[in-house]
Parts: C-alpha cells; sequence; structure tokens
C-alpha cells in the first residue's frame, strides 16, 4: 500500500511538471501570436493556458491529498515500528528476566534440598561417628588380645596342655575372622558416614586465579601417581589434549580438583573392570576445549560404560554400582555441586560396554 502511494505522488507531480512546461510553451505561443496578430489563436492559446492551470490546481490538490494521506501513513508507521521495537525490547528483557528467575529459583531449591540434607544428616553424622569410633576401637583391641592368647596357647603347647591347646585355637579362628568383618564394615561405614559429612560442606566462595592447562595437567598427574602400578600393568593410554592458548579462571582450586579426581577415578574404575578382555587397548582421555562463551572439560573412557536404566541415577547421592568396600556413592553428586556452584553443567553420555564420556560446561566470564 505505501508503495503505491509513493507511485502515485511521484505520477502526480510529473504530471503537474508537465502541466507547467505546457503552460509555458502556450505563453510563449501567445506571445508570438499577439506579435503576429493572430488574436484567433490569442484566444485560443488564452482558453488552453487556463484550462491547463484549472487542471494544475486540481492536480495540486490531489497531490496535497495524497502527501498529507502518506504523511500520516509514515507516521503511524514509523509508530508502529518504534512500538514493535520497543515491545521486542521488552520481550527480550523479560525473557531474560524470566531466564534469570527460572536459575535463581533452581538454585534456591537446590540450596534448600542441601540445607534439608544438612539437617536431616548432620545429627545423624555426629550420632553415628562416636559409636562407630567404639567399634574400630574395641576391634583393634580385641585383634590385640587374640594375639595374647594365641600367645599363652603357645605356652600350653610348650606345657603339652595339648586339649586346651585345640579348643582355643578353633575359638581364636572364629574370634580373629568375626574382628576382621567388624573392622571391615566399621571401615567401610565410617567412610560411608564421612561422604554424608563431605555433603554439608560449603563448597562456595574460596576462588583464587588458576590456569586451566595446568589444573588438568596436575590432576591427570595425580591420577597417574595412584594408579601407577595398574596403568603400567595393564598398558593404560592416558591422553591430555590441552587448550591452543592459556586459560585463566577463577575457581575453587580444591573443590575443582576433587570434582575432576571423582570423575577420572570413575574412568580408571571402568577400564580396569574391563581390562583383561582380548584385543581390548584401555584408554582414558582429557580433552579442553572453548565453546561460544564456556570452557568445555570434557573426561572419556572405553570402558564398562553405564546401563541405559541407571542413566538416570548417577547423580543421586549415595548410588553407586560399585561395593560398599570400594566407594560410598557421592562422587558424581558432589562433582555436579561443585559444577554447578561454578555456574557450570555436567553432562554424561554412555554405551554399555562401549565408553563414557563426561562434560563439564563452565562459563569463561562470570
Amino acid at each position: 500500500m505505501g508503495d503505491i502511494n509513493i507511485k502515485q505522488i511521484e505520477n502526480l507531480r510529473l504530471r503537474i511538471q508537465a502541466l507547467e512546461i505546457l503552460s509555458l510553451v502556450g505563453l510563449v505561443g501567445m506571445a508570438i501570436f499577439v506579435f503576429k496578430e493572430k488574436y484567433d489563436l490569442v484566444y485560443y492559446c488564452i482558453g488552453i493556458i487556463i484550462l491547463l492551470y484549472v487542471y494544475k490546481f486540481f492536480t495540486n490538490v490531489r497531490l496535497r491529498k495524497k502527501e498529507f494521506l502518506s504523511n500520516i501513513v509514515e507516521a503511524r508507521t514509523n509508530e508502529l515500528r518504534s512500538q514493535r521495537d520497543t515491545i521486542q525490547a521488552e520481550s527480550q528483557k523479560l525473557s531474560q528476566a524470566l531466564a534469570a528467575l527460572a536459575d535463581a529459583q533452581d538454585e534456591l531449591v537446590r540450596k534448600e534440598r542441601l540445607a534439608s540434607i544438612g539437617q536431616l544428616t548432620q545429627g545423624l553424622v555426629d550420632r553415628i561417628l562416636n559409636p562407630l569410633n567404639y567399634i574400630n576401637n574395641f576391634s583393634s583391641l580385641s585383634v590385640s588380645l587374640a594375639k595374647d592368647i594365641r600367645m599363652n596357647m603357645e605356652e600350653d603347647v610348650k606345657n603339652d596342655n595339648h586339649a586346651n591347646f585345640n579348643d582355643s585355637s578353633e575359638l581364636l579362628v572364629l574370634l580373629s575372622g568375626n574382628l576382621d568383618k567388624i573392622t571391615k564394615h566399621g571401615d567401610n561405614t565410617v567412610r560411608i558416614v564421612k561422604a554424608m559429612e563431605e555433603l554439608l560442606k560449603d563448597r562456595s566462595g574460596n576462588r583464587t586465579t588458576v590456569e586451566i592447562n595446568e589444573l588438568c595437567k596436575v590432576n591427570l598427574g595425580i591420577l597417574k601417581r595412584n594408579y601407577k602400578d595398574e596403568i603400567d600393568r595393564n598398558q593404560i593410554l592416558i591422553h591430555y589434549s590441552e587448550l591452543t592458548a592459556p586459560l585463566t579462571m577463577e575457581l575453587n582450586i580444591e573443590q575443582m580438583g576433587k570434582a575432576l579426581q571423582h570423575i577420572l577415578n570413575n574412568s580408571m574404575y571402568a577400564v580396569l573392570k574391563k581390562a583383561g578382555s582380548s584385543e581390548y587397548l584401555p584408554a582414558i582421555s582429557l580433552f579442553l576445549g572453548i565453546k561460544a562463551d564456556k570452557l568445555q572439560i570434557i573426561i572419556r573412557d572405553n570402558g564398562v560404560g553405564i546401563e541405559d536404566n541407571i542413566k538416570s541415577k548417577v547423580f543421586s547421592p549415595f548410588f553407586t554400582t560399585k561395593t560398599t568396600a570400594e566407594a560410598a556413592g557421592t562422587g558424581l553428586y558432589l562433582s555436579r555441586e561443585v559444577v554447578l556452584n561454578h555456574k557450570g553443567t555436567i553432562e554424561i553420555a554412555s554405551e554399555k560396554d562401549r565408553f563414557t564420556e563426561v562434560t563439564i560446561s563452565l562459563p569463561i566470564y562470570q
């Protein structure tokens, strides 16, 4: 519609210009006819000029109307465009506010959940640790007593008191076995309670500047030292791909290091469980990359993988596929909490008996 009005206005302006030229031609012709005293043609020219001026007048009226309407339409269009831009800007602000509100709500829910866990477990931790310490202490004392009984039994042998020795020997075997189990399960329970205690720690603040390549290199070095024998025995390949340019970020180095260690230890566990299979070359890789404005830390292994029916549970506290003696089941849960406290995300992709890949994304600018 706007294009049509513009074309009509332009046509009217061209028409007025043509009428002005024709009027000028008429005046020139009239002057020539006056000079030649051809008065009948002069009157004819006057009539044509009058008609041209009348037509020009009405054309000007139409032009002014068209221009007036065009100005109104243009002003209204500009007003609508301004309103549209304002609405779009407000809509974008609203979207950003809603996204920020959703993040704040998620953070609030998470902190409330942690607070609830803390309230429920703080008293439990304190009440369980003390009797567990007693169990372990008395277990150790009983082991010492068992050693003393054995020494007394050796004296019985020297004194030819074999009947008493045999009975004591059988009881001693049972006692030692029971005490070993008490110690083992006591240690496992202490580890679980210590893991509960770890859940209650504050993982915010205490951030310092750290170079990311160096942070990952240090934690890979810890993994290699802790599992040196297993790596050598099974020829496990440890691959590290660092950033091409140095990158420093504000992180809680201790907590982020623990998170990386939990994930790397899980990768080592996965490849060790699969080690020994024919034509299997165990490998653990750590890749660093930047995607948009986020740092990506990708830890991948070609171990036993994760079954589909438990993938949704891997971040749950105290969930683990390992035995009680091997883990408490808080590693991935704590790793996720550390990453969330750094405004990041953590995702796991896995296929059973093929691979597991953990991707940590952290905003570079916080």
